[in-house]
């Protein structure tokens, strides 16, 4: 009789541990409070990486590009004004870009006629007197030091001691 009794105890103890598995099992899903901590992690996650994301690895691809895309563009800029006609002084580049039928030129990719920074080159007179293909720099007007300098694209030794790395 004594083994009986000590089984039921035991028993009702394997009950109650049973409804309480039942109880955890039966909650699906996320509190608010607990979706909004994960999202807060997220968030300072996705900002720790982004601070460190090295913006200077695309300035540094361009400058790398750039001797080549300044000789293909004097190349179709002097295609052009033997197809066209003379582009003239001051004269945006985005000419190149436009398609002429009448005189066989099929435009070139609007991303060639722009510099570094989204500006489109133009034509000026070097103090040499000779034609040559300009940039404002970094912020599209006369003058400016480092980045903002004005230079010849047709000209290497007008580049700016940043380009010439």
């Amino acid at each position: 009789m004594t083994e009986v009794l000590e089984a039921q105890p035991s028993e009702s103890k394997l009950k109650r541990a049973m409804e309480r598995l039942k109880k955890r099992k039966s909650r699906k899903g996320l509190t608010l409070v607990e979706l909004a901590i994960v999202l807060l992690v997220l968030g300072v996650i996705i900002g720790i990486v982004y601070a460190n994301l090295d913006t200077g690895a695309v300035d540094n691809a361009k400058i790398t590009m750039f001797p080549a895309q300044a000789a293909q563009l004097e190349m179709q800029w002097k295609q052009y004004e033997n197809r066209v006609g003379q582009v003239p002084e001051g004269n945006s580049l985005e000419v190149l870009s436009q398609n002429d039928r009448e005189n066989g030129w099929d435009g070139i990719d609007e991303k060639t006629v722009k510099d570094m920074w989204g500006n489109p080159y133009f034509i000026c007179m070097s103090q040499q007197g000779y034609r040559e293909i300009c940039t404002y720099g970094a912020d599209g007007q006369p003058g400016g030091e480092g980045e903002n300098a004005d230079f010849y694209v047709t000209d290497k030794s007008s580049w700016p001691a940043w380009l010439k790395r």
